[in-house]
């Protein structure tokens, strides 16, 4: 069957000419699209030896007009980021890493005591409290780097993210832990850590982009 004469009759009118581009900004060249090859012919003979019993799609398509359309293919969706490329990954074993260190039944610096009395003796200014301190603030940095790529449109939520979390191991400690110490110091230093890391992060992205410039973003 052999479709009547395309004459656009029943398609709207064209869009009106895209205004004239600024003077000033670079030019724009066009995308180089290669025509489509063309589909088997009308005597092409199928796999099994015998004729097409129908005619091609471009002999439906002569008097349409629309033979040696230009196509473009759909981009190939991307294969999967490795296991240890993902964000998600590291956060949770970050979670991991940080659930033993505040659940374990002793403090995890009970077995180095001889080596934090050689430190606090040779630096008066390091005394255990201090060194404690800034221990949970260094075990806060991950929790607020990793969560705020993990969520970089809801950062908002990471310092009462990392409150809560805090909370919750010193609540656990006190409740389950009789040989832990909880301590409102250790809530001040663990919030204190995620809100460095966010810092870090934010510092890390303005001199990355600053480096690389607007193009990357």
């Amino acid at each position: 069957m052999v479709a009547p004469p395309f004459d656009g009759a029943a398609f709207p009118p064209p869009p009106p000419a895209a205004p004239a581009r600024p003077a000033g900004l670079p030019p724009v060249h066009p995308m180089a699209i290669p025509p489509r090859p063309p589909l088997p012919s009308a005597s092409a003979a199928r796999p099994d030896g015998a004729q097409a019993d129908s005619p091609p799609l471009d002999d439906e398509l002569v008097p349409l007009g629309l033979t040696g359309m230009s196509v473009v293919d759909a981009d190939a969706p991307r294969p999967p980021a490795p296991l240890w490329h993902r964000i998600s990954t590291w956060v949770a074993v970050y979670g991991v890493v940080l659930a033993l260190i505040a659940f374990w039944p002793v403090p995890v610096d009970s077995g180095s005591g001889g080596f934090l009395r050689w430190v606090t003796a040779h630096f008066p200014l390091l005394t255990y409290a201090r060194i404690e301190f800034g221990s949970n603030i260094l075990l806060f940095v991950p929790f607020g780097v990793g969560l705020a790529l993990l969520l970089p449109k809801l950062r908002y939520l990471v310092l009462p993210s990392a409150l809560l979390v805090s909370l919750a191991i010193e609540s656990g400690q006190a409740i389950f832990l009789a040989q832990r110490t909880p301590s409102l110091y250790d809530i001040l230093a663990n919030v204190s850590g995620a809100a460095l890391g966010l810092i870090v992060l934010a510092v890390f992205e303005a001199v990355r982009k600053r480096v690389t410039g607007p193009s990357e973003d």
